[in-house]
């Protein structure tokens, strides 16, 4: 093995860490101890006392129970927040801490194998928030990991990976994921669309609104009133649906026995799979795909995080009029970004066609470049930048590069964001 292959499911509660073996071609999660409850890792920081000394997880909260330091939890909501922590007198940002508490989630698989560089790494994020991708983008190259191997991806995205990296069989048909966590449950359906060229494959993702704290199921009465609860929404989410395979995840589903008659209507001719690394996991298998020289997965993915439709330009080159795309759909948009540089042809504007999973008519969007300088026919060469700040929402900038040293660039840009 060159390096680790690791995925890393990161949330405010418990994070988890998957290695990827290229040899057996599976994800193992892997935890602070040997048992597989120790895989799930409470995402909380703490200084020991008078110490330069960070310990993470179930170690964290002992040392604060017994008063030996001071812990800091829900590491991300303080860093979207922007938030601090004094300790000892030393002020230390969220940022800091999420730093600190990765730097040692990292050093577990480190520890067991013996190997130091990280080859490829992912994350995955509940939810794909522009500005905790950033910072742990920005996190990973501070700790030495180039920003090439790093990758981040919404618990949807996962799932989806997770789901085609198993055998066929298990996604014959639509595939259920129930997730109970402390702040909500939450449901994800895939499935695979027949009849298309290359294949298409889509999840969606609804948050429902019957979650619960998981704190009632400490008690009988809570139990058969979580049962009630789980049952009424996989009645309603399952109904008249074609679902092959049901997977159980989150710390509510921990010991996946207690919900007697949810887990009767679920395991109804299906199969049913229950574990906690199911979202590190597809993070893991995406991360052994992502430094392939060609993909596992070649399919258009359609869900949370990517792009619905395809992004094209109608080019002139060698005499011919052809397409080129700029962001091919099932794309995640985060990692979309494109340029290309042409001369302009009797035009004063940019015309982009998108071309949404499903269509075969694109949807024409324009760019006037009135703003430029008038120059003769062809003198004008123009730089296309094309970003996201969603799966729907792009970003188009057209810079000026004028045509030499005859007719040098104004250096005026146009900007302008769709909705597509």
């Amino acid at each position: 093995m060159p390096g680790l292959i690791l995925g890393v499911d990161l949330c405010d509660d418990y994070s988890q860490i998957s290695l990827f073996d290229p040899e057996t071609c599976d994800a193992q999660a892997i935890g602070l101890g040997d048992e597989e409850t120790k895989c799930l890792i409470p995402t909380m920081v703490c200084k020991k006392k008078g110490e330069n000394s960070w310990v993470i997880g179930e170690e964290a909260y002992r040392t604060a129970l017994f008063g030996a330091g001071s812990m800091v939890d829900k590491l991300l909501k303080l860093v979207l927040k922007e938030g601090t922590a004094t300790i000892e007198g030393v002020m230390y940002t969220a940022r800091e801490m999420l730093r600190t508490y990765l730097e040692l989630i990292l050093d577990i698989p480190r520890k067991k194998t013996g190997l130091e560089e990280i080859a490829s790494l992912v994350y995955t994020i509940r939810d794909a928030d522009p500005k905790i991708m950033d910072i742990l983008m920005e996190l990973s190259e501070e700790m030495g990991i180039p920003r090439e191997r790093v990758h981040i991806l919404n618990h949807t995205e996962a799932f989806l990976f997770y789901v085609i990296s198993q055998k066929p069989d298990i996604w014959a048909n639509q595939v259920s994921c129930f997730d109970l966590v402390d702040h909500g449950l939450h449901y994800y359906e895939f499935h695979v669309v027949r009849g298309r060229k290359p294949q298409v494959v889509e999840v969606v993702h609804e948050a429902l609104e019957e979650g619960f704290s998981l704190e009632i199921l400490e008690t009988p009465s809570g139990e058969k009133l979580a049962d009630r609860i789980l049952s009424t929404c996989a009645a309603r989410m399952m109904n008249k649906k074609v679902i092959s395979t049901v997977f159980l995840t989150g710390k509510g589903f921990e010991n996946p026995q207690w919900p007697e008659e949810f887990l009767r209507i679920v395991c109804n001719k299906r199969r049913v799979f229950g574990g906690q690394n199911l979202f590190s996991k597809g993070a893991a298998f995406v991360a052994f795909d992502s430094i392939q020289q060609a993909t596992a997965y070649p399919y258009i993915t359609v869900c949370e995080g990517r792009i619905h439709s395809q992004v094209s330009l109608n080019v002139q080159y060698e005499g011919r009029m052809r397409q080129l795309v700029m962001a091919a759909a099932g794309s995640n948009w985060y990692e979309t970004k494109a340029s290309a540089t042409f001369v302009l042809d009797n035009t004063d504007s940019v015309e982009f066609l998108v071309t949404p999973v499903g269509n075969t008519t694109p949807i024409r969007y324009e760019v006037s470049l009135d703003e430029f300088p008038k120059r003769p026919n062809k003198t004008t060469k123009v730089e296309v930048i094309l970003s996201f700040t969603g799966e729907r929402t792009m970003t188009v900038r057209v810079i000026d590069k004028g045509f030499g040293e005859l007719f040098p660039s104004s250096g005026r840009m146009v900007k302008k964001d769709f909705y597509i």
